[in-house]
């Protein structure tokens, strides 16, 4: 695909990505399977969620956020395409495989013009408004004490004991202590996907969603809650937690 060279936005804004596949292998139509009174399911929770964070954002730090949905799934076009605040950008299918993350990452700088990225999934369904927020202060921050900072993730925080693939300890030194105190445990902070913020040069220079050396943000428990299974799913349609 070809792309024309765009003047680059010179600014703080952040532009909001927002990945969504029409196909999945685990739940069919997962990323629009209806929930109770939402009728494109995890999508338009999302899209309600987002809604929340831009009128709040805009309250808060006086600046308009910059939303983009890339999907190739004519369902969520029709879905978004009369919602004003959101761009939606048809995904060619070479985007949209299971093995096209790689080249996905490198495209976005091309569609995404602010100085910051923050990509997200609607597959986080319980990290709404709020944690969003929360996570962009977190992240101005952690810009502003360490400036070198480019990269945040969204992280669940685990002080707990840890046996790798071959069975050695990973979270402690079980030769100098078998059985120390869980809080005093190194903290291990797990990727749990529901937000990447980057700057935009990030993505250009490193061909990826993170620096090298990202900071990890903690999110409010559970928040980070990912649909991957049909059990998932289940759980989450259960908990009635859909507005």
């Amino acid at each position: 695909m070809k792309f024309k060279n765009k003047k680059i936005k010179e600014n703080n804004n952040i532009t909001i990505f927002v990945p969504i596949r029409k196909g999945s292998k685990r739940i069919k139509n997962k990323n629009i399977k209806p929930l109770p009174g939402l009728k494109f399911g995890i999508t338009e929770l999302k899209i309600n969620q987002l809604n929340k964070l831009r009128l709040k954002y805009k309250k808060i730090f006086r600046k308009k956020l910059e939303i983009i949905i890339s999907t190739d799934c004519t369902k969520i076009q029709n879905f978004v395409k009369n919602i004003n605040w959101i761009k939606v950008i048809k995904r060619d299918r070479s985007l949209s495989t299971d093995d096209s993350l790689s080249k996905l990452i490198k495209y976005v700088p091309k569609i995404c013009l602010n100085k910051y990225i923050l990509w997200t999934h609607v597959t986080s369904p319980k990290f709404d408004g709020k944690d969003y927020i929360d996570f962009i202060k977190q992240f101005w921050k952690i810009r502003k004490k360490f400036p070198y900072s480019k990269s945040a993730f969204s992280a669940d925080l685990s002080q707990k004991f840890v046996v790798n693939h071959k069975g050695k300890w990973v979270s402690h030194n079980y030769i100098k202590k078998k059985w120390p105190r869980t809080q005093d445990l190194k903290p291990l902070f797990i990727v749990n996907s529901a937000s990447f913020i980057s700057l935009r040069s990030v993505y250009i220079r490193e061909k990826d969603r993170l620096c090298k050396k990202p900071i990890p943000i903690v999110s409010r428990r559970n928040s980070g809650f990912d649909i991957d299974t049909l059990e998932d799913f289940k759980e989450f349609k259960n908990e009635n937690r859909f507005r």
